[in-house]
């Protein structure tokens, strides 16, 4: 099965995202050389066991990189790009819950959204599920905060959680 890549650049560095003909597979912070084996495990672990893996400008990656741009510009609030989530049932039901919830500009603790996705109990878990998140941004893991608002780990580090919400919140 052929899935297709594009490295993308943003004003935190270049971003790569990975698709099929049909849905957005995954989207990293980091280049095609530095992601790349990531996003090939990923499709192998999930979806095919023989991926084979191509840079071309599909519409689909040319949308995600569009939206993107309209994200940074602060002309898009929320994404619109088809997408599947791969992995555990709880990880997917801690991601849906992220985006369905917790909208542009507003974040929540990792206990809320544990609560908000009905295991209150779970508070490290969804930390867990936070550092698996495929869709850096368009599931805004950047949101999830630590009690009283304090910065804890992102994927892309915290300097880029720390931008993303300045730029959420910063008119």
């Amino acid at each position: 099965m052929l899935f297709y890549q594009k490295e993308m650049t943003t004003p935190l560095g270049p971003m790569l995202a990975t698709a099929d003909e049909e849905r957005l597979i995954r989207l990293d912070y980091g280049s095609a050389s530095e992601k790349g084996e990531l996003h090939e495990n990923h499709i192998h672990s999930f979806i095919d066991k023989s991926p084979e893996l191509i840079e071309k400008e599909t519409k689909l990656l040319q949308e995600t990189e569009r939206q993107l741009k309209e994200y940074f510009n602060r002309e898009r609030y929320s994404f619109s790009l088809p997408y599947k989530f791969y992995g555990t049932s709880f990880q997917k039901n801690i991601w849906e819950a992220l985006v369905m919830e917790v909208p542009y500009g507003e974040t929540i603790t990792y206990k809320g959204l544990a609560e908000s996705a009905g295991n209150r109990k779970a508070v490290r878990a969804v930390g867990g599920a936070m550092n698996k998140n495929p869709f850096s941004i368009v599931v805004p893991c950047h949101r999830v905060v630590g009690q009283n608002g304090k910065m804890t780990g992102y994927g892309g580090g915290v300097d880029k959680k720390v931008y993303l919400l300045n730029l959420e919140t910063t008119l």
